[in-house]
């Protein structure tokens, strides 16, 4: 068994375990067997893993227990996984009952991993009907993210439906053995790559060398670029504390709500999937982009429902977005991801004055990091919240958090993808919360279709049923808005 320590960001996550927040993302994966059958489809799957396997990292890195373990961020390998520890088989009581199966995944989500094994499950559930089942999968985010687990499921699946030797998913590595890079190390990059916010390529920044000294200094140079994005955020906050409110990067600018204050692991989950393509319909006749849209509705479906249900606050709620920040050959352990912090106008009371206002947000925050190098951002969005981080790892679950919900929009596969022969039908992304930041929209593109994940903490909000409800109806205002009556797509919701 050997030890080994995640990167400064990963650790957070670790850092932050608790009852109240536990810091593992999930996606719930609906298929439809090739042959019509589900359940002989699952059982012999699952009669394959009867005796323990070994497994790549990091499904197989377990955390080290104890305080010195949480504070390293240290990890171990183990040789080997009981299967019956990780894959657990499900069945809803009501056949086809898609109420039963978004309960089921909520419960699945609110309950810690064991932190004595290595920090992931998957869970298969029957009963949705005699040729669908569905999968979760739920992984702590100090191994994977949002954007990393997409690219899992890439690397995993098949787009060719006779396909019968697609890999399982815990079967696909994510090494970072002895002479890869230490893992607060820049990511390698054979070529120049574009920046995601200017489509400017950086510098080449191949990590290895045969000079030593010129692989020093690069890592050094990613060091270098972290500190100076911590510096950023320092400069902001000596700002803010002066008074400015007009800065590109809207955190800790959120006006009281709701959302304040601590949680408890009660969580309550609703999904939704719209048709991709009305959404490029609103982005191309809005001039805008589809992440655009997505904060504007979610912002108009926020402004309704706490109208209804709570209480709006005058000034504009904000958000942090998660950028990904990984190359297309990184591959590496962990997260990899920048945070912008963006207002969401749920103050303006005009719908196309309200888009715009969000445009002009989210578009001052990009500009803001343009420039910077994709360590400098993460140094960034480190320094930003680090006196919350800070403040949770201490046990202060009042300290004010630098933004109060989190929005993402992640890319995904284009075309429809097999397990198997088993047609992936759909993916809803399920994110976590923290005290200060009881609620989350995550999206995820596949086939053609938007999922949406919405997630929040169940004793301190309104059902997320009614927010949904919410996002129907802001959606179709703004189609009714944007687009005349025979280009509209008719929205297929679930």
């Amino acid at each position: 068994m050997s030890i080994k320590r995640l990167s400064a960001t990963d650790g957070i996550w670790l850092s932050l375990e608790s009852p109240d927040m536990p810091m593992h993302v999930a996606f719930l994966l609906e298929f439809t067997a090739p042959d019509g059958d589900a359940a002989r489809y699952v059982r012999r799957w699952r009669a394959q893993f009867t005796a323990p396997v070994p497994v790549p990292q990091p499904w197989n890195l377990a955390p080290v227990p104890g305080p010195l373990g949480r504070l390293l961020a240290l990890v171990r390998e183990t040789d080997e996984i009981d299967p019956l520890q990780h894959i657990h088989s499900r069945r809803l009581t009501r056949v086809g009952d898609r109420q039963e199966l978004v309960e089921l995944a909520t419960r699945i989500h609110r309950e810690q991993l064991n932190p004595a094994r290595p920090q992931w499950e998957i869970h298969i559930v029957e009963g949705l009907a005699a040729d669908r089942f569905a999968v979760i999968l739920k992984v702590h985010h100090s191994l994977f993210d949002g954007a990393s687990l997409m690219r899992l499921f890439t690397d995993t699946y098949s787009e060719d439906p006779e396909d019968r030797d697609t890999p399982e998913l815990f079967s696909i590595g994510r090494a970072q053995s002895a002479g890869e890079p230490h893992p607060d190390a820049p990511a390698p990059a054979e070529q120049p790559l574009p920046n995601p916010l200017t489509s400017k390529p950086y510098s080449a920044n191949p990590l290895f060398s045969s000079n030593p000294l010129r692989a020093l200094l690069i890592a050094l140079r990613g060091v270098l670029e972290l500190v100076r994005g911590i510096g950023s955020a320092a400069r902001d906050a000596l700002r803010r504390r002066r008074g400015r409110r007009d800065l590109p990067q809207r955190a800790y600018q959120q006006p009281h709500s709701i959302f304040d204050g601590p949680i408890t692991g009660g969580r309550d989950l609703s999904l939704r999937r719209y048709d991709l393509a009305r959404f490029k319909q609103l982005a191309k006749a809005a001039d805008c982009t589809i992440n655009d849209i997505v904060l504007y509705l979610v912002g108009t479906a926020l402004r309704e429902y706490l109208g209804e249900h709570a209480e709006l606050p005058q000034e504009s709620l904000t958000a942090g977005v998660p950028m990904d920040l990984r190359e297309q050959d990184d591959d590496r352990v962990g997260t990899r991801a920048g945070m912008m912090f963006t207002a969401l106008a749920t103050d303006v009371d005009d719908p196309l004055e309200r888009l715009a206002a969000v445009r002009a947000y989210i578009g001052a925050a990009k500009g803001h990091m343009a420039d910077m190098s994709p360590n400098a951002v993460i140094g960034y969005g480190l320094g930003v919240t680090l006196p919350w981080i800070l403040g949770l790892s201490w046990g202060f679950d009042r300290t004010p958090a630098s933004h109060p919900m989190g929005i993402s929009n992640v890319p995904g596969p284009r075309n429809p993808l097999y397990w198997n022969g088993a047609r992936l039908e759909a993916l809803y992304p399920i994110s976590l919360l923290m005290h200060g930041n009881p609620f989350n929209v995550t999206c995820v593109g596949y086939n053609g279709a938007l999922h949406f994940g919405v997630l929040g903490a169940s004793d301190s909000l309104p059902p997320m049923e009614y927010l949904t409800q919410s996002l129907d109806a802001a959606l179709d205002e703004l189609t009714a808005l944007l687009l005349p009556a025979e280009e509209r797509v008719m929205p297929s919701a679930g």
